[in-house]
């Protein structure tokens, strides 16, 4: 995403590229959401903007749904959630070009690779949380 707010679909001669408005910023954080409310509110695989962080509310704007810290190649580093995720409750997950890396879990299926939010994740989230307040 860059100045327009563009998400990076390879599209950004019209409108239709265009989904993502900023809404405010936290620091260096910039709150997002989509210009079409009844889109998803999952972030962007990747960024315009180099070491960019983004972050998007819930539909109905009472929590954070994500937060996403991007690399200098614009590609997503890890993704904060705060809905429940292997009993973690809030929980990052780690990226990998862009993606989010997956491990085999104990079933032998493929899951996304998931952790506690340390202290610093800790500290953004609450940071955006108390946006507005």
């Amino acid at each position: 995403m860059g100045a327009n707010g563009s998400h990076s679909n390879g599209s950004l001669e019209s409108e239709l590229g265009r989904k993502w408005k900023t809404t405010g910023t936290v620091g260096e954080i910039q709150i997002v959401q989509k210009k079409n409310s009844k889109d998803s509110v999952k972030l962007p695989e990747e960024s315009h903007t180099p070491n960019r962080t983004y972050a998007t509310f819930n539909k109905k704007g009472n929590d954070v749904q994500a937060i996403a810290k991007y690399g200098p190649d614009g590609k997503k580093i890890w993704e904060i959630h705060t809905r429940e995720h292997n009993g973690l409750g809030e929980h990052y997950h780690p990226c990998e070009n862009g993606h989010t890396k997956t491990i085999t879990n104990r079933n032998g299926f493929p899951e996304s690779e998931t952790y506690a939010l340390d202290a610093e994740k800790k500290s953004i989230l609450e940071r955006v949380r108390n946006y507005g307040k």
